[in-house]
């Protein structure tokens, strides 16, 4: 059982189905429980699970908001500073600042551990209050009130992105583009137009991907923003079935990542996750797209086990997984590859990450079927 910070569970739960226009008895088989049940739960005389709330939480179409009430997230250093900065915003002061640098950190190794679905409701709020800062500032602080309200846009847009909200994620990277461009940090502009052109990925748009990468890639940002950037347009020609300008550009970003790591005070914050396991997967999954199976099991499994534990569990090692189990599919490694898939959706569960569950119970099906 998933224990509760207090008892607004309930409430809630009734305020978003009637919202919703459901009742007990509708909402129940949509969510694989009973009326009883969720009746239970809105008195309080209940305690959700995890998984009860995530489907709750996609049946009603909350944005995470219940699960989100399952999981404490991080608390700032001094919530008193940032109270009342948020009721007085032209009186944000380098302490303020600290505090929000001090908690965007939390927040995103959090998202690595329980996903992005729990942290949309706080983060919300966070976007709202950085938003005002924004509009506010107008003291020899505004330089640096811009370029960390970017970083939070930044994040932001990752945290819509993973949860397939693509227009909400496309709206906070243009933000962080346009604020990480008044601040002059060469490395946000980069890491915007990347993650724009990651959308493009997600939506197999190869030419769009291409471009934005590239662009991203000639800013001058840190050797580390540029590698992830130049491997992403190595991607997109890997959509393509280029293969020359995919070698050609994995070889260019691997000497990026060789000169992140002579230099890693110049790499920001927001790149923690980025290693040279991180860029070996990225070459296993262009050689996937490419149809080079061998290689790709190769390079896949080689920088899966170089992650860290923490990364290793991340629903965004999740499609690195997928792509490997499904190239083992293709080479008859069945078993290895039934396994992988089961991995995947042990840490769809555990991160709350549906496409990652939906797509790992689909390909065993498609297994089973197969046999």
């Amino acid at each position: 059982m998933a224990a509760i910070a207090d008892g607004r569970f309930g409430g809630e739960l009734r305020r978003l189905r009637v919202l919703a226009g459901l009742s007990l008895r509708q909402l129940a088989p949509l969510v694989l429980s009973s009326r009883g049940h969720l009746h239970d739960l809105e008195t309080g005389r209940r305690r959700p699970t995890v998984d009860l709330a995530a489907r709750l939480d996609d049946a009603l179409d909350t944005g995470g908001i219940l699960s989100g009430m399952l999981h404490p997230t991080p608390a700032p250093s001094d919530p008193e500073s940032l109270a009342y900065v948020a009721q007085h915003p032209r009186r944000v002061d380098p302490a303020a600042l600290h505090t929000l640098t001090d908690l965007l950190a939390a927040y995103r190794r959090l998202e690595d551990t329980l996903g992005s679905a729990p942290l949309l409701p706080t983060m919300r709020t966070q976007l709202d209050m950085v938003t005002t800062l924004v509009s506010e500032a107008t003291s020899a602080l505004r330089p640096n009130v811009v370029d960390l309200a970017a970083q939070w846009a930044q994040f932001g847009g990752w945290l819509y992105a993973a949860s397939d909200r693509r227009r909400l994620a496309n709206r906070w990277y243009g933000t962080a583009l346009e604020w990480g461009t008044e601040a002059g940090n060469p490395d946000m502009i980069a890491t915007a137009l990347s993650m724009r052109g990651h959308l493009a990925w997600s939506e197999r748009r190869s030419h769009p991907m291409i471009g934005l990468s590239a662009a991203a890639a000639r800013q001058p940002a840190s050797p580390g923003i540029r590698a992830i950037a130049i491997q992403q347009q190595a991607r997109g020609h890997a959509l393509l079935g280029e293969a020359d300008f995919v070698t050609a550009l994995l070889d260019q970003a691997a000497e990026l990542v060789a000169a992140a790591r002579q230099a890693p005070d110049r790499e920001p914050p927001w790149i923690y996750f980025h290693s040279t396991a991180y860029l070996t997967m990225q070459r296993g999954l262009a050689y996937r797209l490419l149809g080079w199976n061998a290689q790709a099991i190769e390079y896949l499994r080689l920088g899966l086990s170089g992650m860290s534990p923490e990364a290793a569990g991340a629903a965004w090692t999740g499609p690195y997984l997928l792509r490997l189990a499904a190239a083992l599919v293709d080479t008859g490694e069945a078993s290895e590859a039934l396994s992988i898939y089961q991995r995947v959706h042990g840490i769809g569960q555990a991160t709350r990450t549906l496409s990652l569950i939906d797509q790992a119970e689909e390909a065993v099906r498609a297994m089973s079927a197969g046999r």
